[in-house]
Order: C-alpha cells, then sequence, then structure tokens
C-alpha cells in the first residue's frame, strides 16, 4: 500500500482494515487503480472546495476540506457527515486523506459512527450558542442546502467539550496522522492529478503549501458508504499488528522545523483556562487547580493568548475566559481559533510544555519578569478596547459574577472623548503606588494610559496579597464605570 501509517490503538482486521475495539472505529486503506474522480486539482482548492460540498451535499454535509501533507506528499483531507442508514437518528462522520496521481489514488479512511444515545452534542450546543445562529450557509458553496446541515455544532472549537464525540474522534486521529503518515516515494514519483481537459503545466510548479487551519477529512461520497464496523478477534500475540506493510516511510527533510508530538491516538483533552505568562511559565487552570508549566515556545502561545483570538469559556453571559485543550500524556496544548476563517476552516496551533513544582514557577519571579508580566497585560488591555471590550485582572479562584479583589481596565466614550479607566474592589490602601487611595482612575484614552493599567494592576493585587501566578484575565462587554 502507498500509505504508511500508525495504527496503535487499532486492531488489524485484513490486509486494508483495523477496527478499535473500544469504540468501534473503523480505519480502511485502499489503492484504486483509476484515475481520481476529483472535481478539481490540490492547486484550485476554491474550486474543489465547492464541487465536492455540492457533490457531498447529495448524501450528507462536508464539514471541512483542506491541502495538507502527508511527509512531502500534498493530500486532500476532508471531514464529512451523512446520516446513519436505515436508522431513525444518528450520524456517521468520515475523515479520510486522499493521494491523487495522474492514474491513480491512495486513499486513508477513519470512519465513527454516534452509538446509544445520539445528538447530543447538537443539543448542548444549540442551547449554548442559539437557534438563530445555528444553521449557517456553507462557507465553500453558499448555495448549497444538503441533506445535513452546516452548523456551528461541528466547529472544531467545541471538540474538546466533546473529547469522546464521533467528530472529535476524527479529527484527532487526523492530527496523528498528519503528523506520522508517510507516503511511498515511488507512489509519489508518479505524475501527478490533473482533472480531465486540463493538462499539467509544467511551469506551475509543485502544489501550493497546505492550509494551516485545523485540518478534516477526505473521503470522495461515491468511495465512502457508511458501513457496519467489522467484528474481530483479539489477535494472538504473534499476529498483533505492528507497523503498516507499506514501504518504510522516508526521512523528514532535516531543515523542517521540529513539530510537536502532539495528542496521540485515544488521548484524553481536557479544556483548560490559561493563567497570566510570566517568566516563561504558564498557570493552566484544571478545574479548581491551578497548575504550573513551562513553555517551549512562549511566542507561540503569546501570539494567541488574551488577545480575542482564542475560542473562550463563559463564566456568566458577560464574562468570558480563553480557554486551551490540554493533553497531559503528551505535555501539548492546542490553541483553537475562537472564528472560523474566510475559507470555513478553524485555524489551530499547537505547542509543548513542561509541567514543573510551584517552586520552580514562583523562582522565575524577579523583578523583571513581573514587569513584563502586567506591561503584556497592559498591552492585552489595549488589543481589549480595540475590539470593544474591558478587561478583568482576578484571581483565577473567580468563577461567575464579578467579586473584589479586582481591577478592571476599559475605554469608555465620554462627553465626546475616550477615556482610559482603571477600576477596583477594595479600594487599595494608602500608600498603594499611583492609586493615590482612590477606587478608580481616569484620563485621556492614550495607548500609553492604556498599558498603564497593566502596572496598575501589578500594585493593586501586590497590596491585596494576590499572587501573580494565580492570576486571570477575564474579558467581556464594558459595563457602566464610576469615574472620579
Amino acid at each position: 500500500m502507498p500509505i504508511a501509517f500508525d495504527p496503535t490503538g487499532f486492531q488489524q482486521h485484513d490486509q486494508t482494515t483495523w477496527f478499535n475495539p473500544g469504540n468501534g472505529d473503523q480505519v480502511t486503506l485502499n489503492y484504486f487503480d483509476l484515475v481520481p474522480d476529483l472535481p478539481a486539482s490540490l492547486d484550485d482548492m476554491p474550486k474543489l472546495r465547492h464541487d465536492l460540498a455540492v457533490t457531498t451535499g447529495e448524501i450528507g454535509c462536508l464539514i471541512e476540506a483542506h491541502l495538507v501533507r502527508l511527509g512531502d506528499v500534498p493530500a486532500l483531507f476532508q471531514v464529512v457527515k451523512v446520516p446513519l442508514p436505515n436508522q431513525p437518528t444518528g450520524q456517521a462522520f468520515l475523515g479520510s486523506f486522499t493521494v491523487p496521481r495522474a492514474q491513480s489514488s491512495a486513499v486513508l479512511k477513519l470512519q465513527a459512527v454516534e452509538q446509544g444515545t445520539t445528538g447530543v452534542r447538537e443539543a448542548t450546543l444549540l442551547a449554548q450558542v442559539g437557534f438563530d445562529n445555528w444553521v449557517m450557509p456553507h462557507p465553500y458553496a453558499p448555495e448549497v442546502e444538503g441533506r445535513l446541515p452546516f452548523h456551528a455544532g461541528d466547529d472544531p472549537r467545541y471538540d474538546q467539550q466533546f473529547g469522546n464525540h464521533p467528530l472529535s474522534r476524527v479529527r484527532a486521529w487526523a492530527h496523528h496522522i498528519i503528523r506520522t503518515a508517510r507516503v511511498d516515494p515511488r507512489f509519489a514519483a508518479l505524475p501527478p492529478f490533473q482533472p480531465a481537459g486540463q493538462a499539467p503545466d509544467p511551469a506551475q510548479g509543485p502544489a501550493p503549501a497546505p492550509d494551516s487551519a485545523a485540518p478534516a477529512a477526505h473521503s470522495a461520497p461515491t468511495q465512502a458508504p457508511v458501513t457496519a464496523p467489522v467484528p474481530v478477534q483479539a489477535p494472538d500475540s504473534d499476529s498483533a499488528p505492528g507497523a503498516h506493510s507499506a514501504p518504510e516511510p522516508s526521512a523528514p527533510e532535516p531543515s523542517a522545523p521540529p513539530v510537536p508530538p502532539g495528542p496521540a491516538v485515544g488521548s484524553t483533552l481536557t479544556t483548560v483556562v490559561p493563567g497570566v505568562p510570566v517568566g516563561g511559565y504558564l498557570p493552566l487552570w484544571i478545574n479548581d487547580e491551578c497548575t504550573f508549566w513551562r513553555m517551549t515556545d512562549p511566542d507561540a502561545v503569546l501570539e494567541k493568548l488574551a488577545l480575542g483570538a482564542l475560542a473562550r469559556s463563559p463564566l456568566t453571559d458577560q464574562r468570558f475566559r480563553d480557554l486551551v485543550a490540554l493533553d497531559e500524556s503528551s505535555s501539548t496544548i492546542m490553541l483553537l481559533n475562537r472564528y472560523r476563517s474566510e475559507d470555513g476552516g478553524i485555524a489551530s496551533g499547537m505547542t509543548t510544555l513542561t509541567r514543573v513544582t510551584g517552586r520552580e514557577a514562583h523562582e522565575a519571579l524577579t523583578t523583571d519578569t513581573l514587569l513584563e508580566a502586567f506591561r503584556w497585560i497592559g498591552r492585552v488591555s489595549v488589543a481589549a478596547a480595540q475590539r470593544g471590550e474591558c478587561v478583568t485582572v482576578e484571581p483565577g479562584t473567580h468563577v461567575a459574577d464579578l467579586t473584589e479583589p479586582y481591577v478592571m481596565l476599559a475605554v469608555q466614550e465620554h462627553e465626546g472623548r475616550q477615556v482610559s479607566i482603571a477600576q477596583t474592589e477594595p479600594t487599595p490602601p494608602a500608600g498603594t503606588p499611583m492609586w493615590n487611595g482612590m477606587a478608580s482612575l481616569n484620563g485621556p484614552a492614550t495607548r500609553e494610559t492604556i498599558e498603564a493599567g497593566g502596572l496598575l494592576s501589578m500594585y493593586a493585587m501586590n497590596a491585596w496579597g494576590e499572587h501573580p501566578l494565580r492570576l486571570c484575565l477575564t474579558f467581556g462587554p464594558i459595563p457602566p464605570v464610576t469615574r472620579v
């Protein structure tokens, strides 16, 4: 077979089929000695996505389609949902990778089927998102009204909330395949696929770089029927599958940047709330426990954290915190974007961390790292003001309504001018630097005055004895505040 992949967690049934005895998921790997039936080439993703959405709409719904790479070889990756045949409810989710060549193709596919009580994810999220925001025009083909709707509940940002849902399992498996699978160099060297009537253009060069959006799964609808999981018996110890029988994958390019190992197939992702990064360390609130992690790549975290880009966890209907997904087994966090991109995808980042003791994290606190952490909060406040939100600096143990102690930073219009406001409860003790015994400070809104809110927060929290590694940032609409 042209594709080599890691079948960990699956038992091999035959030459082309693997089965997960824990959840019924089924992997198939097929080689088709036929010209691929794709409607467009991989270098014309807008047309390919559009036509696939139209075709798939006849049997279900195309959730996502992306250009990715298996090793160095371009592949089409899609996620498709279809109703379960001969059943009143329930859906199957098909995630597949297609490597097309001029006269043949290889398809690696995972089928995950809803079992037991179905529709729990949809019912829960419908209540959160609201009926009016549920069904959306298809991002690839707005005119399509498919057999199944394109709706908000399939968004990748909710996978952590429903880690065992078949759609979440499809995406977790897909991330693992992208990191580990390789294509036989002999197959990769075959002439590339071009749709009928389109001659290869030698001057066109290689296929474009893969999408940065979180992958979905590919499976041409005509080649992806929903089948019952293949029953298998536990293999004998000498017949248990090891590495796939495809040729040994070629080594990655030496110049390729290191890729975090990420969650393995079957891993449990936990939704956690990040705290304030200090000195290269990031607190993560796992339920009510504050844990401490050293960041391998702080820039990868800071380019998204607290800037309105990440998925959010609601404390109330007016208060929200960033959230990330943690896989403790691989010490990896997944950073999922808050909104879909214009092409319908959800870009995601991934970075590794190292769990450390509280003492190690606390020892990173110096005058310089503390000042930089609260200056970062000031810059975060500028970004929040630009999108019309306020920032509340408060202990991570605050999980509902606004409760003292806190510092709220906001920009409001007052008498025709923009005013930067910092408001606290309780009033900082007399002698607290910058506060001068007042509970609210304001002035003309400039970048400097807004950023100064970070240092105001530092002095107030220090006066109250709140540890910086146990603080969180909460966002929301700007409420009425007191000006003095």
